[in-house]
């Protein structure tokens, strides 16, 4: 049995079904012995694309996967994406191998000194001899960081003939992690704040996600009459809930703004506060701020808590809510009635300043109307760009944990790929992405592979022909927005030459045939909605 071979099969018994890969030198071998084995192996156009897709297809699966790129070029193209899944945590395990030790081989290069230098943990396999150890030593460092691991396979050793036997049955973990709970201090603190607050709203987000504590999170709210919202990652939490007011900070919706100023009290629960969330701390100020997370490190990463709780969410929220149920509070039903009737008025919302032109639609209307005609069990990838502040707070068919954005490293460009992984995860029956049209454009080459896989995606691709923050730091400057704008051939048909389906969107009415394509999918279908460029949305 040669190494790659073994190498299959081992990850074959830790349960790899499906790896995402583009082949070379380094990883051709293990990737043709995977996909013999019964795996399936979805082929990327770029290595970017083949990481950023098991980094989508992690998130939606809750557990880790396989990426395959070969070494030199194929490594370094993969570092942006790479660099994604590791500052968005991701368990991606990206195999590669170290060319042959020839001091001129072209594509020679330090695979573990990139690794240090990104951040991103390295193992190797030392010996034909130590595979199984080596093996199973990285994907026990993927299970027990929940973060990126690279592999590195050298071409020698993985062409090596292994003559240690059988590979041996793999054994399972035998340790969990251990969950810190709440220093007691620190609870009677938080419960003490909670208490005392007149006008108390909750913001959660995708830790609530990730540790299933939407429950115990409402149950909180129910306790205080507390307004809900939700961090960007957090999107489709408490979405039937009658104060949910939707995502906070930077892209709050408008009804929803004046409950966050008035507030006295935040409780933050599994939400890091960045600078969107918590507009750099500002929307904080003068405000009580319970911060609730499991990790220490993000308590104060980037606003100081009046009193911070190390803990899992959905324990320290039925805590919580426990103690303030014993305390019997007074209903706050005027606060509550507030909530309620901003939550009604989100629901009721058209824009006043309706940006739609005689070919062009305004994104918020563009948004409703999409949001409108896919189906309530989809699944839902963001890249990032301007086009967020316009389109998130319109999307209300998002189930918890079916939405993910690909914004970890603040790159354009890996939505796409990202959600290529998603959908080969079928965590929902339809894939839909939302794009500006230079994150498209960036990484077009993969719609090829939603193609060739035959994947249920819906591409919206937010056109307004320009780069949207760029455009907005141009004026900032007094200089020409012109700087920012771009000619692509056109969307539509570049889609369609790729052989998916594709529609021009320029007026609502457009998405009349949109609806009857998402329908009856059976492919990707990408939606070219003409944007006014100078309708800027900022987040």
């Amino acid at each position: 049995m040669k190494v790659y071979e073994q190498v299959a099969t081992l990850l074959s018994q830790h349960g790899v079904q499906t790896m995402f890969g583009l082949l070379g030198d380094a990883n051709m071998y293990l990737a043709a012995a995977f996909e013999a084995a019964g795996g399936r192996f979805v082929r990327a156009a770029h290595e970017a694309g083949a990481v950023s897709m098991a980094d989508g297809y992690a998130r939606m699966t809750q557990r880790w996967s396989v990426a395959t790129v070969t070494h030199g070029p194929g490594f370094t193209n993969s570092l942006t994406a790479l660099l994604e899944a590791a500052r968005f945590s991701t368990p991606v395990l990206v195999i590669t191998g170290d060319t042959p030790s020839e001091a001129t081989h072209m594509q020679r290069l330090d695979i573990a000194a990139l690794c240090a230098s990104v951040g991103v943990a390295h193992e190797r396999v030392h010996r034909p001899d130590t595979v199984a150890r080596d093996v199973t030593r990285a994907i026990h460092r993927l299970e027990s960081t929940n973060s990126p691991v690279v592999l590195n396979i050298p071409v020698p050793i993985t062409l090596t003939d292994n003559n240690t036997g059988p590979v041996p049955p793999v054994a399972p973990l035998a340790w969990s992690v251990p969950v810190a709970q709440p220093d007691d201090d620190a609870l009677d603190a938080a419960l003490g704040l909670a208490a005392s607050a007149a006008r108390p709203v909750i913001v959660a987000g995708r830790g609530v996600v990730d540790s299933g504590a939407e429950a115990s999170v409402l149950a909180l709210a129910d306790a205080l009459g507390a307004g809900l919202f939700t961090s960007g990652l957090g999107i489709g939490l408490f979405a039937a809930h009658p104060r949910n007011l939707g995502i906070m900070g930077s892209i709050a919706h408008e009804e929803a703004t004046p409950i966050l100023m008035d507030c006295d009290c935040v409780i933050a629960v599994g939400t890091s506060l960045n600078k969107y969330t918590s507009l750099g701390g500002e929307i904080l100020d003068g405000k009580s701020l319970i911060h609730i997370d499991v990790d220490p490190v993000k308590l104060g990463w980037y606003v100081t808590p009046t009193c911070g709780l190390v803990g899992d969410a959905a324990s320290v929220a039925t805590v919580m809510a426990d103690g303030i149920r014993q305390s019997q509070l007074p209903e706050k039903k005027t606060w509550k009635q507030r909530c309620q009737k901003a939550s009604e008025a989100m629901k009721q919302w058209t824009p006043p300043d309706d940006k739609t032109g005689a070919d062009t639609v305004d994104i918020r209307v563009a948004t409703a109307r999409l949001d409108a005609i896919l189906p309530p069990d989809c699944v839902t990838v963001s890249d990032v760009g301007r086009f967020i502040a316009g389109s998130w707070p319109h999307l209300t068919k998002v189930a918890p944990g079916r939405f993910t954005a690909m914004t970890g490293f603040g790159s354009i460009g890996l939505g796409v790929a990202g959600a290529i992984g998603a959908a080969v995860s079928a965590a929902g029956t339809t894939t839909v992405v939302l794009v500006g049209d230079g994150g498209f454009m960036m990484n077009v080459s993969e719609l090829a592979t939603a193609v060739r896989e035959r994947l249920p995606m819906v591409l919206a691709v937010f056109n307004d022909g320009a780069y949207g923050a760029e455009y907005h730091k141009l004026i900032d400057e007094g200089l020409s927005a012109q700087h920012s704008y771009n000619v692509w051939p056109d969307i539509a048909c570049t889609a369609a030459g790729l052989g998916a389906g594709a529609i021009t969107i320029r007026t609502l009415e457009d998405f009349e045939p949109a609806a009857r394509a998402i329908a009856e999918l059976a492919g990707p279908l990408v939606l070219d909605i003409r944007l006014d460029p100078t309708h800027h949305l900022v987040f």
